[in-house]
C-alpha cells in the first residue's frame, strides 16, 4: 500500500501512485510525503529508483528486508549531500503486550520530501501515528518535523513493553520469594531476561542516529528542530537505562531462584540423608536376626521381637537426640514442611 500526499499554497493532497510521474527536488513550495507499506518491488521502485533516482545501495537496503518477517536490517544513516537515507528499528506490540515483533523503517528526507518504507505485519502504524498528528500541520512545518513525528512513535511504542515486564517481574519475584518456584517460573525469568538484552539491544544501535540528528550533523536537519530530536534520543537513552535496570534486577531474581533451588535440594538431601542413617542400624539389626544359624540370643523367645523392636526405637530415639544436638535437625525443618502443606 502506498500513501502519496502533497502540500502546496492550495493545501494537503492525496495523489494516486499511477498519476504521480515525476518530482522537483528543488521546489521549495511543494512538500511530499510518500510512504509505502509493504509495497511491491515494482511500484517500489518506480518510486525511490524511477522517479527519485535514489543511490542503488540505498535502495538494495531499503528492500532488502521488506518480505521478511524477522531479519531487520542493522540502524544506519547515510549522507547523500541531497537527501539523508536512514534505517530505524520498531516493535509492534500484541494488544496484552506480552509480544512484540521487530519491523525496520527506512526514510529517505529531502528539502522537500520524505519518504517511508516499512513492513510491519499488524497495521501501518506508521500512517497512523501521523494521523493523530494532523498530516496538514505537519506536512506544513516540513520533512525534518515529520521525520521526528515519525522516529517519536518509534520509540514510544517501547515503553509499553517495559511496563508490562516490570509488571511481570513483581509478579515473578513474589513467586521466587515465597519459595513457590517451578520450571515455569525459571522460563519466565529466562524469557523476560531474552527480551531486555533484546529491547537494550535495538535500542542502544538507534542511539548513534538520533544523536547525530540533534547535533546537527546534517544540514537538512534546521536547528529549530534538532530540539526536538534531542527529546527522542532522551526517550531512548531512558528506554535503554529502564532495560539495563531491569535486565539487573532479573539476573538478580535468577540467581534468587537458583540459590532457593540449591537450598531446598540441599535440605531434601540432608533430610535423606538422617533418614539413611537412622535405617542403617536398624537394617543391621534385622540383617543380623535374618541369618540362618540355629543358635542365636532370642532367637526362641516370646520376648524376642518385642525386643528387637523396642531397641530399634530406643537407637531411633538417641539417633534423633544426636542429630538435633548437632544441629543437624531444627525446628525450622519442620516450620518450613508444614508451611508447605499450608501452602499448598
Amino acid at each position: 500500500m502506498i500513501t502519496i500526499l502533497t502540500q502546496n499554497s492550495h493545501g494537503c493532497h492525496p495523489v494516486d501512485l499511477k498519476d504521480f510521474n515525476s518530482w522537483d527536488t528543488g521546489n521549495e513550495k511543494e512538500f511530499a510525503w510518500i510512504d509505502m507499506w509493504q509495497p511491491e518491488e515494482d511500484e517500489a521502485n518506480k518510486i525511490l529508483k524511477d522517479i527519485f533516482n535514489f543511490h542503488p545501495l540505498a535502495i538494495e537496503d531499503c528492500l532488502k528486508y521488506l518480505n521478511k518477517n524477522e531479519d531487520v536490517h542493522l540502524p544506519k544513516i547515510d549522507d547523500y549531500e541531497s537527501y539523508l537515507f536512514l534505517v530505524f528499528n520498531g516493535i509492534t506490540v500484541s494488544e496484552d503486550y506480552t509480544h512484540y515483533k521487530q519491523f525496520s523503517l527506512s526514510c529517505f528526507i529531502g528539502h522537500n520530501f520524505i519518504i517511508t518504507v516499512h513492513n510491519e505485519r499488524e497495521k501501518n502504524f506508521i500512517l497512523a501515528a501521523v494521523n493523530a498528528q494532523l498530516r496538514e500541520t505537519i506536512l506544513k512545518k516540513g520533512p525534518d518535523y515529520a521525520l521526528h513525528i515519525i522516529l517519536d512513535s518509534l520509540v514510544d511504542r517501547y515503553y509499553p513493553v517495559l511496563d508490562y515486564i516490570e509488571e511481570e517481574i513483581d509478579r515473578v519475584e513474589d513467586f521466587v520469594f515465597k519459595m513457590q518456584s517451578s520450571n515455569t517460573t525459571l522460563q519466565k525469568i529466562l524469557e523476560m531476561k531474552k527480551q531486555l538484552i533484546k529491547i537494550r539491544r535495538i535500542a542502544s544501535y538507534q542511539k548513534e542516529i538520533l544523536f547525530k540528528l540533534y547535533r546537527g550533523e546534517y544540514d537538512l536537519i534546521s536547528e529549530e528542530e534538532s530540539v526536538y530530536y534531542r527529546n527522542v534520543y532522551d526517550h531512548l537513552v531512558r528506554i535503554v537505562d529502564s532495560a539495563e535496570s531491569y535486565r539487573d534486577v532479573v539476573t538478580s531474581m535468577l540467581d534468587s531462584y537458583l540459590s532457593i533451588v540449591n537450598n531446598n535440594m540441599n535440605n531434601i538431601m540432608k533430610r535423606l540423608t538422617i533418614i539413611a542413617t537412622i535405617i542403617l542400624p536398624l537394617n543391621l539389626i534385622t540383617g543380623i536376626y535374618g541369618m540362618n544359624f540355629d543358635y542365636m540370643p532370642f532367637l526362641h523367645s516370646q520376648l524376642g521381637f518385642f525386643s528387637s523392636i523396642g531397641v530399634m526405637v530406643i537407637i531411633i530415639i538417641i539417633m534423633l537426640v544426636v542429630f538435633k544436638k548437632a544441629g543437624w535437625i531444627t525446628m525450622s525443618d519442620f516450620n518450613a514442611a508444614k508451611l508447605k502443606r499450608i501452602d499448598k
